[in-house]
């Protein structure tokens, strides 16, 4: 419990450190580097990490996708996704011995899904104006975090009925219904943050504008994105089953490694991205 807190402050202060510098390539970089180390990860974790081409180009990959939207990569994109795509399968053809087709789509999967789900984050900062895409990052945390750290102490205090015993023993029922609450009432909290802060003139001049949030549409979706963070939490848990391990990592004391916190949000961030395209809960006014 003691090392969760204090690897959970270590994590705040890194991202305040990075909130001045969220509107500049510096965001693309620390994408790119959360990617590359949860491919290097789950490929640790499926042994497919032996075959270093396989690696390099999987982790290579997943670091170039976070720049998509910089003129140099955009440019190219096209010609990096063909050359990735047909290296994986020219490594198939020369270590057909060794390497099974399974084990192509699976890094090839991951190496995709991975950086393109966290780069909503970017996406939503190009399209959507820096203000409200400054809010949907909260929303994705309280989401996802949040959720996890109410559905972590609902179950700890009510846990009696199991949710998934086979893919998450110390998941319950109660802790599943404590989370979805506990994304309501945070996301909420985060909305009147945001709400209260917009009265600075610096904070105005930081979001580039005035922004106006749907509290009832920040209520109303924040049980969905958190289903989407169980999701990705379940699904998580599953690889580490069948690949015989506890954790992905140990950069995080308390918590493992970065896919074992990011887990949710690969999930979450997505659908974020989505719902405020289609619904636009937070908008300059």
């Amino acid at each position: 419990m003691r090392q969760r807190i204090i690897s959970a402050l270590v994590g705040l202060c890194i991202l305040a450190a990075l909130l001045p510098f969220l509107n500049t390539a510096a965001l693309n970089a620390v994408i790119s580097v959360i990617s590359a180390l949860a491919v290097h990860e789950i490929l640790l974790a499926t042994k497919y990490i032996e075959n270093r081409f396989l690696a390099f180009l999987c982790i290579g990959f997943a670091c170039v996708v976070p720049f998509m939207d910089t003129t140099l990569v955009a440019r190219y994109l096209p010609l990096l996704c063909y050359v990735f795509f047909m290296a994986l399968f020219l490594l198939l053809l020369i270590k057909h011995d060794t390497i099974r087709v399974e084990q192509i789509g699976f890094s090839f999967m991951m190496a995709t899904c991975i950086p393109f789900s966290l780069n909503c984050v970017i996406l939503m900062r190009n399209y959507m104006g820096f203000g409200p895409s400054f809010f949907y990052l909260f929303y994705i945390f309280g989401s996802s975090w949040i959720a996890d750290s109410g559905a972590y102490f609902a179950g700890m205090l009510f846990g009696k009925h199991k949710l998934c015993p086979t893919i998450s023993p110390k998941k319950t029922v109660e802790g599943f219904i404590g989370g979805l609450v506990a994304a309501v009432v945070g996301n909420l909290l985060i909305a009147g943050i945001f709400t209260v802060l917009g009265q600075q003139e610096w904070f105005v001049a930081y979001l580039g504008g005035p922004i106006r949030i749907n509290y009832l549409l920040v209520a109303a979706l924040s049980p969905f994105c958190a289903l989407a963070g169980v999701f990705g939490d379940l699904s998580a848990s599953i690889i580490k089953r069948q690949c015989g391990i506890k954790d992905f990592g140990h950069i995080m004391p308390g918590h493992g490694g970065i896919l074992d916190r990011f887990d949710s949000v690969l999930m979450v961030a997505p659908l974020v991205f989505i719902l405020a395209r289609i619904f636009s809960f937070a908008v300059y006014c």
